[in-house]
């Protein structure tokens, strides 16, 4: 709730994702419990009918055309809604949301988590779909809450006004958990989807020779794979578990199917994206070791919280001769930017532009 003239309310569209073993779910509902702590309200939403087919285009010209007339209940003239994206309904969206601007004159912000077509992962991507959901769709907000200044610059390369953008800088992580002071060990994390397809990299590194201790955390390992003495495989938690979890020196952001470099789509990618996994790292007070070329690396540099290499093949000089001296300030720093991740720090200051953008506006 806001003040001003009139009564004004910040609403958020809530789908309830769930509490498997991934990082899917976690990053949309820390933005919703961030939001709730600014005086957000929920209106809720159904997740889509995981069918294909017939049955799931009528369900989402039906019922999840149906959800948008909660939201359109609910608006009031200078009220914001949170929307995240992506969200099942492109098209419906698409339609719905400008109608609702024009009666209600109330304001749209999106949060973006992933643009799909810039990832083109071949499992899920649908090019007629993603073109509409990431071009189109986003012209409908008045405000874009965007990962960095790279996905800031590409969304202006494809048509976004540039007044509309705020860069998030790095996604928050939600923890009440206890910081572990567990870097004695020269070892290295790797937390995520450890499936080969989505992560080749793995086990490209894990049957190169190294001279530190690898620790992985994460569905989908490939349990046929030998581990020898220095790789441990410590299971698959919930998010909000994997904080308390994590042991190592260092957590490793990288992507693609090389130990050269990050190639392929999922390493292009992380030219323009924040990977949550970097959040998780500093809000466990972890530094990180991160390409080079990634987005991500200008942040991790300016507030010294990590390393940038250009190849994994740099990581054992990294672990074995970083001085204690030096380690201590990228793991104090590491600590200070979780503490605000786990605040919510970086999504308020974006939305609290955006209100105040609203307010401006009037």
């Amino acid at each position: 709730m806001r003040g001003g003239d009139k009564l004004q309310m910040l609403y958020y569209t809530k789908i309830h994702k769930g509490t498997e073993e991934t990082a899917g779910p976690k990053a949309p509902n820390d933005i919703y419990k961030f939001t709730e702590e600014l005086g957000g309200e929920s209106i809720e939403f159904r997740e889509a009918p995981n069918k294909g087919g017939l049955y799931r285009k009528l369900w989402m010209l039906t019922f999840g055309s149906f959800q948008w007339w909660r939201v359109f209940a609910k608006l009031r003239e200078g009220d914001t809604l949170v929307y995240q994206h992506p969200s099942n309904g492109t098209r419906v969206a698409n339609k719905i949301i400008p109608w609702i601007k024009k009666f209600k004159k109330a304001k749209f912000v999106v949060v973006i988590h992933d643009l799909e077509s810039l990832r083109q992962l071949s499992y899920i991507y649908n090019e007629a779909v993603y073109k509409i959901a990431d071009s189109k769709l986003l012209n409908n907000f008045d405000n874009i809450i965007c990962h960095n200044d790279e996905m800031k610059k590409y969304l202006i390369d494809s048509g976004i006004p540039e007044e509309k953008l705020i860069s998030l800088k790095i996604f928050d992580y939600f923890s009440v958990l206890e910081m572990q002071d567990n870097t004695s060990s020269n070892a290295l994390v790797i937390a995520g989807n450890l499936f080969p397809e989505k992560s080749p990299y793995i086990y490209k590194l894990i049957e190169h020779t190294f001279n530190y201790q690898l620790n992985l955390y994460g569905p989908y390992m490939d349990k046929n794979i030998e581990l020898g003495d220095k790789i441990k495989y410590f299971g698959s938690f919930k998010p909000d578990e994997l904080p308390g979890k994590l042991e190592g020196k260092f957590g490793l952001v990288w992507d693609g199917d090389s130990l050269d470099t990050c190639s392929g789509n999922t390493g292009n990618y992380l030219r323009y994206n924040n990977p949550h996994k970097t959040s998780l790292y500093l809000t466990a007070g972890i530094p990180v070791i991160i390409w080079k070329e990634a987005a991500m690396a200008k942040f991790i540099k300016k507030h010294n919280a990590g390393i940038l290499v250009e190849s994994l093949l740099e990581i054992d000089d990294v672990i074995n001769n970083i001085s204690e001296s030096d380690y201590t300030k990228l793991k104090t720093n590491a600590i200070k930017i979780g503490m605000q991740l786990r605040s919510g720090y970086y999504y308020k200051k974006a939305l609290q532009t955006c209100l105040d953008n609203t307010n401006s506006n009037k």
